[in-house]
């Protein structure tokens, strides 16, 4: 098996040696004041700012791979968003559900007047069998600082049976367990942000080194002849002046 390396050349011109040769044509440039301009200003045509990316993937990962036309990477980091937050939506509603559960319950099992109740009075519920109980501790326990809730029907409880007041313990629980996981989604939406970012930076800049390589004429290829024995295959680099 032979392999070689192949650097080949094809004529042709840039823009800027046109113009010159244009002007030698007419006479020389003594009477034009001609701009030398740096050839690395067509390099630049096309190129993707590493600042855009960042900008684009902090807002919406993925955002800054579709920017760099890096397709396989957006999908990863698009992908890991939408389940973020599909997550976060989820235990939300879910914490919801509960809350509404306990809430519920509470209503029928102890009589609640659920309407305008702050949630440390529903912490107090999972504790106490019914308010005169609560009274009469907390005034024991605390005496002149005690908080005590006013003997009225708007904050009266008394719950039907021990299993109620647990089974309200455990829904609330539930509720309680669903919001705080689901905050743990928002970190992940941040670090997804940051690393998405950072991959969409990197991207930038590969794709501009890439379209450098190619507008300098750099060509890559590839080419295979001849029996699976005795097989050649050329790779090489070419390059158009």
């Amino acid at each position: 098996m032979l392999l070689t390396l192949f650097v080949g050349t094809a004529g042709s011109q840039t823009i800027r040696q046109k113009m010159l040769a244009g002007l030698e044509q007419m006479g020389g440039d003594d009477d034009f004041d001609f701009y030398d301009f740096p050839e690395s200003m067509d390099k630049e045509e096309g190129a993707k700012s590493r600042w855009k990316a960042l900008g684009l993937s902090i807002v919406l990962p993925g955002a800054g791979q579709y920017y760099t036309e890096s397709r396989g990477k957006m999908i990863f980091f698009g992908g890991a968003e939408a389940l973020i937050w599909s997550n976060f939506v989820g235990f939300r509603l879910y914490g919801k559900w509960k809350k509404e559960d306990y809430i519920g319950w509470a209503a029928t099992h102890a009589g609640v007047d659920v309407n305008g109740k702050p949630d440390s009075y529903f912490e107090t519920l999972t504790y106490y069998d019914n308010i005169d109980i609560y009274n009469q501790l907390e005034l024991l326990y605390e005496r002149s600082e005690a908080e005590l809730y006013p003997d009225t029907p708007e904050f009266y409880w008394n719950w039907d049976s021990d299993e109620s007041r647990v089974h309200f313990r455990k829904l609330r629980n539930d509720s309680k367990t669903a919001y705080r996981r689901s905050l743990l989604f928002l970190g992940a939406a941040l670090v997804n942000r940051v690393l998405s970012g950072i991959d969409a930076f990197r991207s930038a800049g590969s794709y501009n080194r890439r379209k450098e390589f190619s507008d300098n004429g750099w060509r890559l290829y590839y080419s295979a002849a001849g029996s699976i024995a005795e097989s050649k295959i050329e790779i090489g680099i070419s390059r158009q002046f």
